[in-house]
């Protein structure tokens, strides 16, 4: 399999940007301590922020990142702007990565993020697009989605 780990974040409170994690294949240690909450919602659980990249440093593309606290996780870099698809690589890693949206995102918001990560895959994420465009990676996004664990989330918004 080229696709190693998954994580899926949701929006469930009132802060602009803040995904919580709500299913994971948990195996992916960097996400596993970098992304814990130390206070307020959901303490002890997961979570990222997905916003705008800042001007400085924007790529091709690539007008989102996600991060958690002052560390830069991925730029999000969208191909082709009509999907609800974007690759990136992971900050400090050699891994790259698959991010879906949910398929509404355009009307609704970002409601949904899916992290499939792609360990060693750093240097060829054109190549992971290549793939999850012709749609070779669907049925290892499935079975990473089945795998997952659901995460309580708890605490206050």
């Amino acid at each position: 399999m080229i696709l190693t780990d998954y994580y899926k974040g949701e929006k469930l409170t009132d802060k602009k940007s803040r995904f919580d994690i709500t299913n994971s294949t948990g195996e992916y240690d960097l996400f596993e301590s970098l992304l814990i909450n130390k206070r307020v919602f959901n303490v002890g659980g997961l979570s990222f922020n997905c916003g705008t990249r800042s001007d400085r440093w924007k790529k091709k593309n690539a007008d989102l990142a996600i991060t958690k606290g002052s560390h830069g996780i991925t730029s999000l870099t969208r191909p082709d702007l009509t999907l609800n698809y974007a690759f990136g690589d992971i900050n400090g890693t050699s891994d790259g990565c698959i991010i879906v949206f949910n398929p509404d995102f355009k009307e609704s918001g970002i409601l949904t993020i899916e992290i499939f990560i792609a360990r060693g895959t750093k240097n060829d994420v054109n190549g992971l697009w290549d793939l999850l465009i012709d749609g070779d990676l669907n049925p290892e996004m499935e079975i990473l989605r089945q795998k997952a664990v659901t995460k309580n989330v708890t605490g206050n918004k």
